[in-house]
């Protein structure tokens, strides 16, 4: 997907998530709206994860050197995970964009719960 248009991601931003996707805050018990005014600036941390496994200490010490292939629990074409601060945030797939690197968002995460971070499966 090499010639894929520059809108699939928004180059240049570092990330940010432009303001206009963003919905107001409800406050419930006030029955008011509020914008989200100064909080649309606060930086937050996207990761996009491909895969995961588990090594010890002397695979990686042994066996990881330049060429070295790691075989992750996830197979070709499955979706990526993307984390906004440690919590699950949506399903995205891995897009070439530019020469770029990048993840096109393909199903939202479902809010169930207490947020979760990554490393606390």
């Amino acid at each position: 997907m090499p010639n894929e248009p520059q809108s699939e991601t928004n180059a240049g931003t570092n990330g940010v998530v432009p303001a206009s996707n963003l919905a107001e805050l409800e406050i419930e018990d006030r029955s008011q709206r509020i914008e989200l005014g100064l909080l649309r600036v606060v930086p937050m941390t996207v990761t996009v994860e491909i895969g995961r496994t588990s090594m010890t200490l002397g695979e990686i010490l042994d066996d990881l050197k330049v060429g070295s292939s790691i075989r992750l629990d996830r197979h070709s074409g499955d979706p990526a995970e993307v984390y906004v601060n440690g919590a699950l945030f949506a399903l995205a797939e891995v897009v070439v964009v530019n020469d770029r690197i990048g993840a096109k968002i393909v199903q939202m995460a479902e809010p169930a719960g207490p947020v979760r971070p990554a490393g606390l499966r």
